[in-house]
C-alpha cells in the first residue's frame, strides 16, 4: 500500500494551529482542491465527515472517521467508504521553536489488484501534489 507524506513549517504555535487544522468544514474556504466537507456525526473525540475533493480535475468522494488527539497535537483519519479501498492517515503538529511542523500522511489502496502497479504510482504522484497544495494553502491562511 502506497504511503505519501508531506510536511511544512508554519509560524504559529501548535496550540493556535490545532483548531485551524481540525476545522475540516472550513477547508473548502482555504484549500482550492477541497470542494466540500460535511460533518455527518460528532462524538466525544471524533467526527465522521464526508469529503468531496478534486485531484487533477477528477472528483474523489469519501467518508472518513476522524479521531482527535489534542494532547498529542494529532488527528487520525480512516476511510469508512468511498472511491478507494483504503485511505487512512493523520495530521501531526510538532513545535520547533517559533514554528510548528505540520505533517500530513496518507496511506491508500486503489482496490483493483491487477491495476495497482500502474495506478498506485500515478495516484501517489497526484496525491503528493494535492497534499503540498493543501499544506501551502493552510500555511497562507494561518500566517495571514
Amino acid at each position: 500500500m502506497p504511503l505519501v507524506e508531506e510536511s511544512i513549517d508554519i509560524k504559529m504555535s501548535a496550540d493556535q494551529l490545532y483548531p485551524i487544522i481540525s476545522d475540516f468544514e472550513s477547508y473548502p474556504e482555504i484549500m482550492e482542491g477541497v470542494k466540500k466537507v460535511t460533518v455527518l456525526e460528532r462524538g466525544d473525540g471524533y467526527t465522521v465527515s464526508e469529503w468531496i475533493s478534486e485531484v487533477d480535475k477528477r472528483v474523489i468522494r469519501w467518508v472518513e472517521r476522524d479521531t482527535y488527539i489534542p494532547e498529542e497535537n494529532r488527528i487520525d483519519f480512516k476511510l469508512v467508504e468511498g472511491d478507494l479501498k483504503m485511505f487512512d492517515g493523520f495530521w501531526k503538529l510538532d513545535e520547533n521553536g517559533v514554528n510548528t511542523n505540520v505533517t500530513f500522511n496518507i496511506e491508500f489502496e486503489f482496490g483493483i489488484p491487477m491495476l495497482a502497479a500502474l495506478l498506485h504510482p500515478l495516484l501517489a504522484k497526484k496525491l503528493r501534489v494535492n497534499m503540498r497544495d493543501m499544506l501551502a494553502d493552510l500555511k497562507k491562511r494561518a500566517e495571514a
